[in-house]
């Protein structure tokens, strides 16, 4: 790669030929990838929107976002507590959200404790949700409120303000707060107070919005399959994950928070720049370098070879994304998957590299990050050969990776992502024979009987899941998402 050339010379030299040997030998549905340097775009598609129809991914296809929904929030969230009206803020960040959402309440009587900046950086004390409810979503203008209200026998299970704990919750309550005092929809609060002034003119929080010759679709199971009638959306939680948007729009989101460049013609719409480093100041430590070292107002601080990083990552049943930028070098990079089991971040990380590959770096690393050397799971290769030619023919076709030398496959990881967005849109059939085929050649995994025992209390199957989680849990007596749902089956 040569460092000298332009930022479109690197990326389609050093990182495209990475992206496509990565897409085109591991297990892909689509994959769109763009970097911006300065106010410069670079982006591109991989692969397909939907595995059944062969249309390929392109910088305008539509992917639901996940968790990158939040910082979107909070921004509107901030920059609403930032207006003065008659002298005095609309929004006050540090009195309690009930004076807004009354509907809130705790069942230990703490509600009046949990404020609008605790929950921007997950420091409220608040727990997190445990089942989305995506096989049957909710889509009244009431769904955020209803929300609140069924999380009345909820307690706070840390003192606020004492601690990270991450509550897609507390983005449920905040979308709510933001719906209320801009008097309108959470999802046309949004447009109102975020999208429609930086010019994200396709992207919204309402899945019905999409153009449908622009979605792209989740992909769940091994080998990858698009679940019929069945997506990771619900107003309920809209604030914390139904964001829906492209690699277009998502480059002006970065742009717009960076100072615009010397010359620039004002093409690019630009977010005040107090508001935004009151986003980046961290609040509470986290400590899973290297992204996230911190958090402030729901963006993740970090570092990328001694300067500062911001960004924020997404995964719901079928897809993934990861925003990342480099503020002091006026760079970002932005993935977006249809599928869960993309390291998006790696990715992200690789594109940093050849991004900046002219920038002296005040920390060097050991390495560039290689896509290359990501060894592709084995449960992809043996998932194809079980459709095919059935179990036995798959366990025959697991040993023989097994002990190719040197080795090729990772052998350790890739069933639980190959099986959890099955379950979350209860669609268990998707991955029952996998489901079988794990616990018969791995009968000592925790994991594989937490899932089946998932798997039969979906399909009404009791006995069996009490006896699935029961194995799972003698096996690993840690295994707290077994506990917990054996807990929830009744005796």
């Amino acid at each position: 790669m040569d460092v000298g050339a332009g930022l479109r010379e690197r990326m389609e030299s050093g990182l495209w030929p990475l992206v496509e040997g990565f897409v085109s030998s591991h297990d892909v549905a689509g994959l769109a990838v763009a970097v911006v340097r300065d106010e410069e775009v670079v982006s591109r598609g991989f692969g397909v929107r939907d595995v059944g129809t062969g249309t390929p991914v392109t910088p305008e296809t539509m992917f639901h976002l996940a968790s990158v929904s939040k910082p979107f929030v909070a921004t509107a969230i901030v920059s609403v507590a930032t207006a003065r009206g008659a002298g005095e803020p609309v929004l006050d960040l540090d009195a309690p959200i009930t004076d807004w959402v009354p509907e809130f309440t705790l069942a230990d009587g703490r509600e009046g404790e949990v404020t609008a900046r605790r929950l921007l950086s997950h420091s409220s004390g608040l727990p997190d949700v445990e089942g989305y409810g995506w096989h049957d979503p909710q889509l009244g203008d009431e769904a955020l409120s209803e929300f609140a209200r069924s999380i009345s026998d909820w307690r706070l299970q840390s003192e606020p303000g004492s601690a990270f704990s991450y509550s897609n919750a507390g983005f449920e309550l905040l979308g709510l707060l933001l719906s209320r005092v801009m008097g309108t929809t959470f999802e046309k609060a949004m447009q109102q107070q975020v999208l429609a002034p930086l010019g994200l003119r396709n992207s919204t929080f309402l899945r019905g919005d999409v153009p449908a010759h622009l979605a792209a679709s989740p992909h769940v199971g091994m080998p990858l399959s698009v679940p019929e009638g069945a997506y990771p959306y619900t107003r309920r939680h809209a604030p914390s994950s139904t964001l829906h948007s492209n690699l277009v729009e998502m480059c002006r989101w970065m742009v717009a928070h960076f100072e615009p460049v010397k010359g620039s013609d004002g093409h690019w719409a630009r977010l005040d720049p107090g508001l935004v480093e009151q986003m980046w100041q961290p609040v509470m430590p986290v400590e899973r370098p290297p992204w996230m070292d911190s958090v402030g107002r729901s963006w993740f601080v970090g570092s990328y070879r001694g300067y500062r990083t911001v960004g924020h990552g997404g995964s719901d049943p079928g897809f993934g994304s990861k925003v990342v930028m480099v503020p002091e070098l006026r760079t970002g990079v932005v993935v977006l998957a249809n599928s869960n089991n993309i390291p998006a971040p790696d990715i992200a990380a690789a594109a940093l590299d050849v991004a900046l590959a002219d920038v002296p770096l005040s920390a060097k690393p050991d390495g560039m990050t290689d896509l290359r050397a990501f060894p592709r799971s084995v449960v992809g290769p043996v998932a194809e050969v079980l459709r095919a030619s059935g179990p036995e023919a798959a366990k025959v076709e697991l040993g023989r990776l097994a002990g190719v030398e040197p080795a090729e496959f990772d052998l350790d990881e890739g069933f639980v992502d190959a099986t959890w967005g099955a379950m979350e849109l209860h669609r268990p059939s998707l991955v029952w024979p996998l489901l079988r085929l794990w616990t018969d050649v791995c009968p000592d995994s925790s994991d594989a009987w937490t899932m089946t025992g998932c798997a039969h209390q979906l399909d009404g199957q009791l006995d069996l899941a009490r006896s699935a989680l029961r194995r799972a849990i003698d096996l690993n007596p840690e295994n707290d998402d077994a506990a917990q749902i054996l807990s929830k089956i009744p005796s």
